[in-house]
């Protein structure tokens, strides 16, 4: 029986020692490829919140369903944008899932200000966030952070 529990730690033991520290690949890493340090201008510049930046044509719709279970909560679509200022990937990644096909669609269809670094057309990451509460949609943070 010691020999049993002993094989048994000693393997758990190995097994932990064996596991990698790798991480899984960001949205960006799956896009581009690996991160080449001589080569920046493929990597997109990562921000925080886009909200203030965004052109939209039109706030995403409440959905029925979800208006008539009283779902509501805040949103936020991760989302890549390419040096054209047009959104090329986006990714819900919080709040409720009866909610995101609808900020989906809006994120995607976002419009915003082409970035220039050094001169470059550059990409940019970040998020968007949508605030659905009451029946009704909203931007926050439309104005900035303040007050």
């Amino acid at each position: 029986m010691k020999l049993l529990i002993i094989s048994i730690l000693f393997l758990c033991a190995f097994a932990g020692f064996a596991q990698t520290n790798q991480r899984s690949k960001t949205p960006v890493e799956i896009l581009y490829g690996p991160q080449d340090a001589n080569d920046k201008s493929r990597w997109p510049v990562i921000s925080g919140v886009l909200n203030s930046k965004a052109s939209l044509e039109a706030l995403p719709a409440y959905p029925g369903k979800a208006k008539e279970q009283h779902i509501e909560g805040r949103v936020e679509v991760q989302l890549l944008v390419n040096e054209d200022g047009e959104v090329i990937f986006t990714n819900p990644i919080s709040g409720p899932e009866a909610l995101w096909a609808e900020a989906v669609k809006a994120a995607a269809a976002a419009r915003f200000p082409p970035l220039r670094v050094e001169g470059e057309p550059t990409k940019i990451t970040g998020r968007i966030i949508f605030d659905f509460k009451s029946g009704k949609v909203s931007l926050p943070y439309k104005n900035g952070f303040t007050g």
